[in-house]
């Protein structure tokens, strides 16, 4: 029988196909059988696909060459490599940036890009609308559906920059702008946002120990970067896919964009940037948090989470499982990540360093980066030794200071010291938490 979705028959196609990718992915035999799906998946009707005389031209072999390779890179490159590598990539789907706007730009632009897209007079009163609109909105909120509204971090540290970028997310409709707002509202009240904020969070969702299978590699850099913006740092290779556990990984993983989020708007002065090493570590296990490291391949097939149906045993509620689906496997856990962070944080990042990748995310990464995403305002860069794909990694200090960018990298700062940056970094979220706590420190 057809399958009714083609993400199934890709499914039971996926364990047949992995072990050919080892071989280049011209191969005959991979293009007979990424044609064979193709035609399957669009066959209407009970008999087989019927072809028109004359409609067989290369264009078509090579349409499906190109389609099965993007599969294939989707169901097996990205849960290999850990999804919040590609995340920044794939929030972008679907976004047209929205047009520049005439006129002389504020100076203040020179430092946060979203004050230039309000520079003329008609976006101003675009910006006044939605602002009067939304004290109507957290008034109900505030009533209603999320009590909390008044007291979380995420929407009253800088209004007019949050207003901003959802106006700008919502290509400069009010209306749909408004409708964002309120969902994101209600996801974190469903999601316990503000959990994040309490002292023992970061040491809790970072721990093995506490959060079986978190499998965290980036975090908080603490340094900034040369206009003051602060950056996410992270190693790969120091998750181990075959230790993630899809809920607890994920509920880690939004903590730091959540904390980034809010330290951006404190900040004032634009989005973060990230920087991701996916090169070596040298043969050192992870402590702190990903198990990883050894610098060997990881198999997600022996994930005993994802075998004992954790995706859906362990979501947080019944309904995180109707918007999300069951996260059974590591694409499942990326399309998670990418549906939050498109949603709910709009302008967080906006800028990408890959540092030292392999093939196979370059590949990976110059498949998606045209044929599911489009990469609108962020700017992606490969840095590493391969001259013919990478710039030289000394030109992230065009971007950093030299006493603001980790030693491994090039910079005179701290270094990274293995996994031990990742430490740095919930030591400081709890530093946070505690100020908080005692009402003495009103951003994270």
């Amino acid at each position: 029988a057809e399958p009714k979705s083609g993400w199934v028959c890709v499914r039971g196609w996926r364990a047949a196909t992995w072990r050919a990718m080892a071989r280049p992915l011209a191969s005959a035999g991979l293009l007979a059988h990424s044609r064979s799906l193709l035609l399957r998946r669009s066959s209407q009707g009970p008999g087989p696909a019927r072809r028109r005389p004359g409609r067989r031209p290369l264009l078509a072999l090579a349409a499906s060459a190109a389609v099965a390779t993007a599969v294939v890179l989707a169901v097996t490159v990205l849960p290999r490599h850990g999804g919040w590598a590609f995340i920044n990539v794939l929030s972008q789907k679907g976004r047209q940036p929205a047009p520049a706007p005439s006129g002389r730009p504020d100076p203040e632009s020179m430092v946060d890009p979203t004050v230039a897209a309000f520079a003329t007079p008609e976006r101003q009163e675009l910006l006044h609308q939605l602002e009067s609109r939304w004290i109507g909105l957290e008034a109900e909120l505030r009533g209603g559906s999320y009590p909390d509204v008044a007291r979380d971090p995420f929407f009253t540290t800088d209004v007019r920059g949050l207003l901003r970028k959802y106006l700008l997310a919502s290509q400069l409709d009010a209306e749909e702008a408004l409708k964002r707002l309120r969902a994101t509202a209600e996801w974190r009240r469903d999601w316990d946002v503000l959990s994040y904020y309490e002292p023992g969070a970061a040491l809790e969702l970072f721990g093995e120990a506490s959060n079986p299978g978190a499998e965290m590699y980036f975090a908080d850099s603490l340094g900034f970067d040369r206009r003051g913006r602060p950056y996410v740092a992270g190693r790969l290779k120091f998750a181990n896919s075959e230790n993630m556990h899809p809920w607890r990984h994920l509920r880690a993983g939004v903590l730091v964009f959540e904390l980034m989020a809010t330290k951006v708007a404190a900040a004032g002065r634009g989005p973060a940037s990230y920087i991701l090493d996916i090169g070596d570590v040298a043969g050192i296990v992870g402590t702190v948090s990903g198990t990883g490291g050894l610098d060997r391949t990881y198999d997600e097939s022996k994930n005993p989470f994802y075998a004992a149906g954790a995706g859906t045993a362990d979501a947080p509620s019944p309904r995180m499982v109707e918007e999300f689906g069951s996260l059974d496997n590591g694409f499942a856990v990326l399309k998670a990540a990418i549906k939050i962070l498109n949603l709910h944080y709009p302008g967080t990042i906006g800028q990408v360093f890959y540092l030292n990748s392999d093939m196979l995310f370059w590949g990976a990464f110059k498949i998606f980066s045209r044929w599911v995403a489009d990469r609108g305002s962020i700017d992606f860069k490969f840095l590493g030794p391969n001259g013919w794909r990478d710039e030289p990694i000394s030109r992230l200090l065009d971007t950093y200071s030299p006493e603001e960018l980790f030693r491994e990298w090039g910079g005179s700062g701290p270094t990274l010291d293995a996994d031990a940056f990742l430490a740095r970094a919930v030591g400081q979220y709890e530093a946070g938490a505690e100020a908080r706590a005692r009402g003495s420190s009103p951003s994270p």
